[in-house]
């Protein structure tokens, strides 16, 4: 039987996608995306890759470079901010990935247009803030956590995954699942530098909005489909 429209945007608020490696990817290449747009426009200083942003915060002010000292600053600043706009939805909600999603969308696209009216940096900042967001976002596919930004940390997933592979005669599915974030993440970064230098940031922003539509979809297929189920 079907729901009703009221049942069928409760289950939209509390379903996690049938597809969470897709998602995953999908989120991560969205997240090397815009960490290339991020390096092009803002002095080599990314919105999703904070180590990065830290070692560059400390050499600028070793060398007394203060002006990048405060760029680096306030883009981790956005980030964090971010990271905790992220948890107290999280936290509001049984399963928050649809306001998730909905949320980075909207940040999204007012970066692009902020990008489009000509304040690109306040863009970007406002990206990072998005990136901080979307950490949260994380899946669970074949026990291995993934869905962020943290390549370091999928990279040496990855490494340990092949390890215990040969060690213990175990499945290769942990190892696939990192080597398959790393790659989304390389395809990402690909695209944002592609595009970046050849349509500008303000349609490459809105580009990303396109992915995050995609992880929206991804949502709402689930719950339609467990609506038909129903």
């Amino acid at each position: 039987m079907r729901s009703t429209p009221l049942l069928l945007l409760q289950r939209l608020s509390r379903e996690n996608p049938s597809k969470p490696m897709l998602f995953a990817s999908i989120a991560t290449a969205s997240a090397g995306f815009l960490d290339a747009i991020g390096y092009q426009q803002l002095n080599h200083l990314y919105v999703s890759f904070m180590s990065g942003n830290s070692t560059h915060l400390g050499m600028s002010f070793a060398l007394g470079k203060w002006s990048d000292v405060l760029q680096a600053f306030y883009v981790i600043s956005a980030f964090v901010v971010g990271s905790a706009m992220g948890t107290l939805i999280s936290d509001a909600l049984e399963r928050p990935l649809l306001a998730l999603v909905l949320s980075e969308i909207t940040l999204c696209c007012v970066s692009a247009f902020l990008a489009a009216i000509g304040f690109d940096a306040p863009a970007l900042l406002l990206v990072g803030l998005t990136m901080g967001m979307q950490n949260v976002m994380h899946q669970n596919v074949s026990g291995t956590d993934v869905g962020k930004g943290f390549i370091t940390g999928a990279l040496f997933g990855f490494g340990q995954a092949i390890a215990h592979a040969f060690k213990n005669s175990v499945s290769w599915s942990h190892a696939r699942v990192h080597g398959c974030s790393w790659i989304s993440f390389i395809t990402g970064v690909i695209g944002g530098t592609i595009f970046v230098s050849s349509v500008g940031v303000a349609v490459s922003l809105g580009l990303a909005c396109v992915g995050l539509l995609a992880m929206t979809g991804l949502v709402i297929e689930t719950a339609i489909a467990g609506d038909h189920a129903g």
